[in-house]
């Protein structure tokens, strides 16, 4: 009986439909990387050595140290590093004003804008790096702030304004932004007294 159970399943095996695979990170041993050349995992090319970013100092990861990834959180966060705090700081103002303060926030680069106040969004990295990387004070911090506070009715629109920027990059008044389907409900849960605050 086992031998026909085990000739049934090599025949059902043999004609079952292919698996879609796709590449995944595992825990392994320790070791450099080699380029895909092309971006093809198929066809290694050379070893590359484990380090940051050579346009931010490439420093290589010690021998014995591990995996690395604690290396590239202490690089990352480094405060001779100021773009990663800027990152974080323009997307929390994004959330905010519906744009950030460098209006394209997946490129920082030279193909980027240019931030439309660049003292503003150093002065809010430092904060962020000097407050412990905490969230809940730049959000604290940016919500009481005058900007935040800032109608969006066009009454409150002066004609000054709008032929000098009519686009509000300069934050004289709020820009009106769709709320998330969260706040929605969350907002109708909590007129109707149903909003669960536990």
């Amino acid at each position: 009986l086992k031998t026909q159970l085990l000739a049934k399943r090599a025949e059902h095996m043999a004609h079952a439909p292919a698996r879609e695979t796709a590449y995944g990170v595992t825990e392994g041993a320790i070791a450099n990387v080699r380029m895909h050349l092309r971006g093809d995992p198929e066809k290694p090319g050379d070893e590359v050595p484990r380090r940051w970013l050579e346009i931010l100092g490439g420093q290589e990861v010690p021998p014995n140290s591990g995996s690395g990834r604690l290396q590239l959180a202490q690089w990352l966060t480094d405060p001779s590093n100021p773009l990663t705090a800027r990152v974080m700081v323009n997307r929390i103002w994004q959330n905010h004003f519906g744009k950030g303060l460098v209006q394209t926030p997946n490129d920082f680069g030279t193909r980027g804008q240019h931030p439309t106040h660049p003292e503003l969004l150093d002065w809010l990295a430092i904060e962020l790096v000097e407050h412990g990387w905490s969230m809940k004070h730049m959000h604290r911090l940016i919500v009481t702030s005058r900007t935040y506070r800032l109608s969006s009715s066009n009454l409150s629109a002066s004609e000054a304004n709008l032929k000098v920027d009519p686009e509000n990059k300069y934050h004289w008044r709020a820009n009106p932004i769709r709320m998330e389907a969260q706040t929605v409900r969350d907002s109708l849960l909590s007129l109707a007294g149903d909003l669960d605050l536990t």
